[in-house]
């Protein structure tokens, strides 16, 4: 019924979130913390390569992974665009199942919270999997702060000058049990007046409070938990990035 970041998505995440483009900060935020690590990174959700490919251009090697086929493709053509390559990976990060471990594995821009509350034990344990003894999972978590049912957005973005993206954001509902939020997201293409693909996403987040999400990884076996509000700048309350170690035995 609903289609999650299909092509219309790609296209607009090209505008919206190009490659080299910092969200609040997480670009630099990022960087710094991985440019000392030893061993090769993996960013979980990958998209369309807006923090990968900046980060490749650092020396660092770091591959990517992605449940969009769509998503990747397109950012295979930017990692040819800026003259770049590294190993892509379509896979669902719950069933995430790659030949190599890494020594730090990083999830940036609130991916961690599209993924449902009820598989969040399988995916931390197949990133416990993934990551070298003495690994580091780095990733940020949202709260719902302003969140407001039945908010709308309408906006437009020119990808050539006979077409571009309508975007329609309407904020569907909060769940306080479930700590979730929803929002009904419309992507139209336009070329010249006319409406030629749509497609429609029903974009859920999951939220967790810091000592809830402390005892999940806790459980999974991660130590040495610690966490950054607003990537150390305390600006903003809704983003925190958890960082957690998979200390040697």
């Amino acid at each position: 019924m609903f289609k999650e970041y299909g092509e219309l998505s790609t296209k607009l995440y090209e505008v919206t979130k190009p490659v080299g483009h910092s969200l609040n900060g997480d670009m630099e935020y990022y960087l710094e913390k991985v440019k000392n690590r030893q061993g090769s990174v993996l960013e979980a959700g990958v998209g369309t390569g807006r923090m990968l490919i900046p980060l490749l251009k650092e020396g660092i090697a770091i591959d990517g992974v992605d449940i969009s086929p769509e998503m990747l493709t397109q950012c295979k053509t930017n990692m040819q665009k800026y003259q770049v390559n590294t190993n892509l990976f379509n896979q669902d990060l719950i069933q995430l199942d790659l030949k190599q471990k890494y020594s730090t594995i990083i999830m940036p821009s609130g991916s961690f919270c599209l993924l449902s509350r009820n598989q969040i034990d399988t995916f931390l344990q197949r990133i416990y999997h993934h990551l070298e003894e003495d690994g580091l999972f780095i990733f940020d978590t949202l709260l719902p702060i302003g969140f407001q049912t039945g908010d709308m957005e309408i906006s437009n973005y020119p990808i050539t000058e006979d077409s571009g993206v309508l975007f329609t954001s309407i904020s569907k509902g909060i769940d306080w049990l479930e700590q979730k939020i929803s929002y009904i997201h419309k992507y139209e293409l336009l070329h010249k007046g006319a409406v030629k693909k749509t497609e429609i996403s029903h974009f859920i987040l999951y939220w967790y409070g810091l000592k809830e999400l402390e005892g999940l990884l806790k459980h999974i076996g991660f130590s040495s938990i610690d966490y950054d509000i607003g990537y150390g700048q305390e600006n903003d309350p809704s983003l925190i990035t958890f960082s957690a170690s998979k200390e040697h035995n």
